[in-house]
């Protein structure tokens, strides 16, 4: 497949709503990632509110005494359904946004929210464009959390068509290493639409690639770039 076109041609810019457990975590983990993919795009990045301890994974990055913040607790529908409205809110007043970029938690919020929009709002476009999921999270059923309950979808079964976002491109970069949520990653790239989606599994943990792992940061590269010239296709 050819090269995708830059944004530039897709429209003046693609906006990268970027859902990150903290504002900083994919500042500087994803620095690299959006050098390689030049300044035709920009960001937003929103943070998390609920106090919450440094992830393991993230301790070589962060100091452990800082204050940081997850979106919501699986222990609660009711926050994670406030997150999808204060996400939905944003979107309102901050938006339109073309393409939405998200990491970890972030990703089981951002694929939770495009879900339950396609569920309970089938004739109405998706908010984005396109998504791109860096190791991110499998998401919730928007019809269990409407019951109070916090289910995990699951991955379909081999010959089960169970793509809840057909037609809409997406990108899934995760690590083959990631022992955190590497088969949460693998659920959500299998409830998207196979013809839709570029899937890049990459020797990493859970993180972004970065500059250390040039051969995951260019890959990961070219899946956010197909993923976009998809986008731009579908006009």
């Amino acid at each position: 497949m050819a090269e995708a076109p830059t944004a530039k041609l897709w429209s003046r810019r693609l906006v990268g709503k970027t859902i990150a457990r903290i504002q900083d975590e994919l500042t500087i983990q994803a620095a690299a990632l959006r050098h390689e993919l030049d300044n035709i795009h920009t960001y937003d990045f929103v943070e998390g509110t609920i106090p919450a301890p440094l992830a393991p994974e993230l301790v070589p990055f962060f100091p452990t005494d800082g204050a940081y913040y997850d979106y919501f607790s699986f222990d609660s529908a009711e926050s994670v359904k406030k997150a999808l409205d204060d996400l939905s809110h944003f979107l309102e007043t901050e938006g339109p946004y073309e393409g939405l970029i998200a990491f970890s938690l972030g990703g089981a919020l951002a694929a939770t929210f495009l879900i339950r929009e396609a569920t309970l709002n089938p004739a109405t476009p998706l908010p984005f464009k396109c998504a791109i999921f860096l190791s991110g999270g499998a998401p919730l059923d928007p019809v269990a959390l409407e019951r109070g309950e916090v289910v995990l979808l699951d991955a379909p079964l081999p010959g089960e068509d169970s793509q809840l976002l057909h037609g809409f491109p997406t990108a899934h970069i995760w690590g083959r290493n990631d022992e955190l949520w590497g088969d949460r990653s693998e659920t959500l790239c299998a409830l998207c639409d196979p013809q839709e989606r570029a899937v890049l599994l990459h020797d990493e943990a859970h993180a972004v690639p970065g500059a250390r792992a040039k051969e995951a940061l260019l890959g990961s590269v070219r899946a956010i770039r197909r993923t976009v010239g998809r986008a731009v296709m579908a006009g």
